[in-house]
């Protein structure tokens, strides 16, 4: 609610003799403090939102161009009101008056008189003594709402509902919905049912909440609803947004209050969450590195670990192994990797919540309980969902960055989790090795996931090396053509690539290309003339097909080992 206005100063008792000159635009004025005008420079003094008492004796020897100065000086500092008491010699008052009048009416800046038997001390008294009771009326306030926050806040029950409690309480006390959102605009919990539509507009602006404060308040309007928000740091690396909704009472000062309060409890169960998660994470991540990596350890010990994580020693599991690729990823430096691999992370728990989660120095592993009976196709269909709905998270952080997975098989029993590990690992380390040869592309072509289960011979390549032993597994009419020393080999081979892919089909190929049908079909004939392929021989295609992912898996080791 507003504070004491300069109409409702009118209105009391102790006040009835002020009279309104001039200004009546500006009678909701707040009157934020009350200053008795003896020096011009009483500018340099004043905060903002003042109500200034004058004789205009302060003004008396000042010429007019000069007062008009220091008048506008104190505009600028949005003063409430001016109350005008005469009776004082001042020269060239009648001038400074008429003009004090019009500005006062154009600035819409309340002009009021007093008569000369009233002192500025009753005025004062009278300002003050309201203005001190809304501060005591807010103190009240401030520890009654701190209070019932910090109650809430250490109260054993409801144990894992605090921030729905804290915000269904903040909504009680300030009659409008409130909602937490994630940096991404994901609503994190609400105070009703159903979260209000939250996102950062254009035209989003600063707002002042009236009282004291480390935070940042913005206010907009989306649609027909006015949204009041605080920018939040919750100590645990987390920012996060809490917006007020204004749908039922006008948002005040005394909401602002309440609002405070409310940070403090989320402050602090954030930190309480926080606390109790990483250790979850670090017992998790212990007993899955154990599992993981085959450490032997007693049957009882085992069942008894696993309970506590909400795994069980008989169900069917499979895992993924997650990371990120690309040029921006190669380019940073440990810390910077760390923060990325965070993001990764909490990618894969928010989208995948059903799995186990794992850390590695540079990659995430997830483990997930599978139902035997899911076809592959549909476990493929899903887990492309869900990798496309990954990248898309990862994406809101850095445009350039690329969500790789290996994917291993489902095995029965939790003591044979280390050879899907292995084989979800050996599937994430060649999506490098050949690029995108054999990788599932998702999402408009950005994260790439490969199933070590359609590797196919590859699982006996990727296990070598050494780029001469792999270049037997080219065969010699290829070779011909990566031997071809001329500009157009990188076009010739890209062009056999596409043909091939396109099952011999030159239109198709062509379109994939965007080039000429005609330059297509020149290539194909360049490219038959250079090495003999016969394209009507299967085995031999097949061979060209195998021949040139090793080709690129020769390409990629011999780029690795530049770089390293």
């Amino acid at each position: 609610m507003m504070g004491l206005t300069v109409e409702d100063l009118l209105q009391i008792e102790q006040a009835n003799q002020i009279s309104l000159i001039c200004g009546e635009k500006g009678l909701k004025n707040e009157i934020k403090g009350v200053t008795i005008i003896e020096a011009p420079d009483i500018v340099h003094f004043i905060t903002g939102g003042e109500l200034l008492l004058t004789g205009l004796y302060a003004f008396q020897s000042c010429s007019l161009s000069t007062y008009k100065t220091y008048m506008y000086e104190l505009q600028k500092k949005n003063v409430s009101g001016i109350i005008l008491k005469p009776g004082r010699m001042v020269e060239d008052a009648e001038s400074k008056i008429a003009w004090l009048k019009e500005f006062a009416e154009q600035e819409s800046i309340p002009l009021m008189e007093m008569p000369f038997e009233l002192s500025f001390q009753s005025i004062l008294s009278t300002v003050m003594e309201r203005l001190f009771n809304e501060e005591v009326t807010q103190l009240k306030y401030y520890k009654t709402t701190h209070d019932n926050f910090m109650a809430l806040a250490f109260a054993e029950e409801n144990e894992g509902h605090r921030i729905e409690d804290i915000l269904a309480m903040l909504e009680k006390l300030i009659g409008n919905p409130v909602a937490l959102f994630q940096q991404n605009m994901r609503c994190y919990a609400c105070s009703g049912e159903e979260p209000f539509a939250f996102r950062i507009l254009p035209g989003v602006k600063p707002y002042d909440p009236g009282i004291l404060t480390n935070y940042e308040y913005l206010v907009q309007r989306d649609g027909e609803q006015t949204q009041y928000i605080v920018q939040l740091d919750l100590n645990v690396g987390t920012k996060m947004y809490l917006v007020i909704a204004e749908q039922t009472s006008e948002f005040n000062p005394m909401n602002c209050i309440a609002v405070e309060n409310a940070i403090v409890s989320l402050q602090y169960e954030f930190a309480r969450a926080f606390a109790v998660s990483e250790l979850e994470k670090k017992f998790q991540n212990d007993i899955l590195y154990s599992i993981l990596h085959g450490k032997n350890m007693p049957i009882e010990e085992l069942k008894k670990n696993i309970a506590l994580i909400g795994m069980d020693l008989d169900s069917s599991y499979r895992v993924m192994v997650f990371g990120i690729t690309g040029d921006i990823w190669r380019k940073r430096n440990f810390n910077e990797r760390i923060f990325y691999l965070d993001i990764l992370e909490e990618a894969v728990r928010l989208c995948m919540p059903e799995c186990k989660i794992h850390r590695e120095t540079d990659r995430i592993v997830a483990v997930r309980k599978e139902n035997p009976d899911t076809a592959q196709s549909e476990y493929r269909r899903d887990l492309r969902q869900k990798l496309e709905r990954i990248q898309a998270n990862v994406l809101q952080h850095h445009r350039s960055l690329q969500v790789k997975a290996g994917v291993g098989k489902q095995v029965r029993g939790l003591t044979n989790l280390p050879e899907t590990y292995h084989e979800a690992n050996d599937a994430y380390l060649f999506v490098d090795i050949a690029g995108d040869a054999v990788g599932d592309r998702v999402g408009d072509n950005k994260a790439q996931m490969v199933l070590f289960s359609d590797l196919g011979i590859f699982k006996l390549l990727c296990q070598v090396e050494d780029p001469k032993a792999l270049m037997e597994y080219v065969p010699e009419s290829l070779q011909k053509l990566f031997e071809y020393k001329k500009p157009q080999r990188d076009d010739l081979i890209v062009t056999l690539k596409a043909y091939l892919d396109h099952n011999q089909n030159l239109s198709k190929t062509a379109q994939d290309l965007f080039v000429h049908y005609k330059t297509a079909a020149y290539r194909m004939e360049k490219i038959a003339k250079i090495t003999g392929i016969d394209f009507d021989n299967a085995n031999e295609i097949l061979a060209v097909r195998i021949g040139l992912v090793v080709y690129q898996m020769i390409g990629n080791y011999n780029k690795k080992s530049q770089e390293e």
